[in-house]
Formats: structure tokens, sequence, C-alpha cells
């Protein structure tokens, strides 16, 4: 009764590595095919994926493992220089695994501003914002209830873009989740680079009242509650 287990765990690691050595063995075989070609409707057919050669019953049933495996790959890449084959691969792991929240914040950033500062002065370099902007856009419609890509898609409004409406905005959708406390004050340095000192004397106002065990965000938001009331006071809204 205990032989038939053992056997079938065997098989299991055996066909693991099997699976494992099919993606490295075969992987430059793929390089040249067009990442357009993996759709959601290949659920029946051969996968393709680019630099990785895979039936649908390895996807299917092994889908941790080809993201594990292409996430290592996308690491080999990076310190390569082949920044344009990154956000196939990364796209490829977000269909596998669209829980995957450091796929959807690495590809993001990859796109606002990696690719983006590489494309300098060209009309492309706009185009590599919105791009990043689209894809937090579906990463956030798969994990509505994170932080995190809230948090990813402000700061490139607020930092990359200089739209600190946006930017205002989507901290404060992050801050309904569970958070870091620099989010709250996220909200507040929006507002001031805005220009619009009255809802960021609030934000700082609010701030004092959540995590109010973090001695630093404390401090830090007293003092910025000061300044933003001198400011206040010298336009007489105080």
């Amino acid at each position: 009764m205990i032989e038939l287990p053992v056997k079938g765990r065997i098989r299991k690691y055996i066909f693991l590595g099997i699976a494992a050595s099919l993606f490295i063995i075969l992987a430059p075989i793929q390089q040249s095919i067009n990442f357009s070609r993996m759709t959601e409707d290949l659920v029946d057919q051969i996968v393709i994926i680019p630099g990785e050669f895979v039936t649908n019953f390895v996807i299917g049933g092994f889908r941790g493992l080809a993201a594990d495996i292409m996430w290592v790959k996308i690491d080999h890449m990076w310190h390569s220089g082949r920044w344009f084959e990154v956000m196939p691969v990364l796209r490829s792991i977000t269909w596998m695994q669209p829980h995957f929240i450091e796929a959807w914040e690495l590809g993001a950033w990859h796109l606002a501003y990696n690719l983006y500062a590489y494309a300098g002065e060209t009309e492309e370099a706009g185009k590599y914002i919105e791009e990043g902007i689209r894809f937090l856009k579906e990463g956030v419609a798969k994990n509505r209830n994170t932080h995190d890509l809230w948090f990813g898609l402000g700061w490139i409004y607020y930092n990359k873009l200089k739209n600190n409406d946006e930017g205002a905005r989507y901290f404060k959708i992050a801050t309904r989740f569970d958070h870091p406390s620099y989010i709250d004050r996220m909200v507040a340095h929006a507002y001031r680079k805005k220009g619009d000192i009255e809802s960021e004397y609030k934000q700082w106002q609010h701030c004092l009242t959540v995590f109010t065990d973090d001695e630093y965000h404390i401090n830090i938001s007293k003092r910025h509650l000061e300044a933003a009331g001198n400011r206040l006071r010298e336009e007489g809204g105080l």
C-alpha cells in the first residue's frame, strides 16, 4: 500500500526534471518568435513564449515552475543588456501567474523608466510611459485588493508625468488596503506639489491619526503639518 505513492512521487520528480530541462535546452529555438502569437485562446494549442517552448500540457500543470524559470531568465537578460527582450517574458509570466505582483511592478517600471530613458528625445519615449501605465492598470484589474500596484500607478503619474491630481488619487486608493505609512505621506506631498495647501494640511492632520506607533512617521508628519499651517496662514487660510 505504501509502494504506489512512492513511485508516483518519483515519476513526478522525474517529470519535473524533464520539464525544466526542456525549458533550458529548447530556449534558443524560440528567440525569434513573435510574442503576439501567445494569446489566451491557446488553451488547446502549443503555447509559444519568447525564449521558451512548451506544450499546453506542461504550462497547464506547472505554470508556477514555468514562471519561476522565466523569472530567473529575466535576471540574465537584464544583466546582459537585453532590455527589449524582457517585456515579452514578463507578459508571459503575468499571463501564467496574474497574481505575481513583482512581475507587474517590474514591467511597468522597466517601460516607464528604463525604456523611456533609452528612447531619449524620440517620439517613442512618451509611448513607453503610456505602456507602463497600461501594464499596471492591467495588473490592478487582476489584483485590486493590494496597495502595491495602485501606488505604482500613482508614482508614475506623480514622479514621471508630474500629474499630481492623478498621483494623489491613486495614492489615496492604495491607502484603502494594508499599506506602509509613507503612502499616506505621499498623498500630502502630491497635494503640496499641486499647490493645494488646504488639502495638504488636512492630509497631514490625517497622517497623525494613523501609524501612531511609528515615531518617524509621526515626527515627520508633525513637521510638515506645521510648515503647511504656516503657508496657510500666510495666505490667510488659517
